[in-house]
């Protein structure tokens, strides 16, 4: 059963997202105090890789607007739901994406920049978790994330396109807290290969911003 709904913008209820790797409560309660007051917010620590991780914070989510909000980044913007939500789209991402003073060394700013160079001039909207928001109709048509490829964000982005699904920019600004190496390789969260176990109690938390 879902649990109690929060806050209502006209007919829709949002739900903030956000895996973490454990439970640490200085680091949730800095990301619940850069979100907007008085709206569901839900940490997921189960094991299995962030895309797990989101999935299960959806099915957690009383909201008809998920946003996937990554615990290494800190969002700058004027919060203005009631507006955005009235816009055409299906699912949305960060207008920029910058590093932060702590690890903006050259190849953060130029990853960032190709980033920034693929959304706003190519107007390619790859699903980022460093914020991402979507409408459940959306999340749910494309069966939520996939957790057995290696960079979840891009198949779920091609998902979105392949069904036609609109896509938008929000003026949210990502800083960075720590590096990142999207065009790499490697991805340290995937959850590819990893057990896809349910969460165990104490690995949901279900507050309020």
């Amino acid at each position: 059963m879902r649990s109690e709904r929060f806050v209502t913008k006209g007919e829709l209820v949002i739900s903030f997202i956000t895996p973490m790797r454990t439970s640490d409560p200085s680091n949730i309660q800095r990301i619940a105090q850069m979100l907007p007051r008085g709206f569901e917010f839900i940490v997921v620590t189960t094991p299995g890789g962030a895309a797990h991780a989101r999935n299960i914070g959806a099915a957690t989510a009383t909201g008809d607007v998920l946003v996937f909000v990554d615990d290494d980044v800190q969002l700058e913007t004027e919060w203005n739901w009631e507006e955005w939500l009235t816009d055409d789209w299906d699912f949305a991402i960060a207008a920029l994406y910058w590093p932060s003073r702590s690890v903006n060394v050259f190849m953060m700013r130029v990853e960032s920049t190709m980033l920034n160079v693929l959304t706003a001039v190519f107007r390619y909207k790859i699903f980022m978790s460093g914020f991402a928001a979507v409408r459940r109709k959306a999340f749910e048509a494309v069966g939520g994330y996939n957790e057995h490829v290696l960079f979840e964000e891009h198949a779920i982005t091609l998902d979105f396109y392949r069904r036609r699904f609109k896509g938008a920019r929000l003026p949210i600004r990502v800083k960075m807290l720590r590096r990142w190496h999207g065009w790499g390789p490697h991805n340290d969260v995937t959850s590819r290969g990893q057990r896809h176990l349910p969460p165990k109690p104490g690995e949901i938390l279900v507050l309020r911003t």
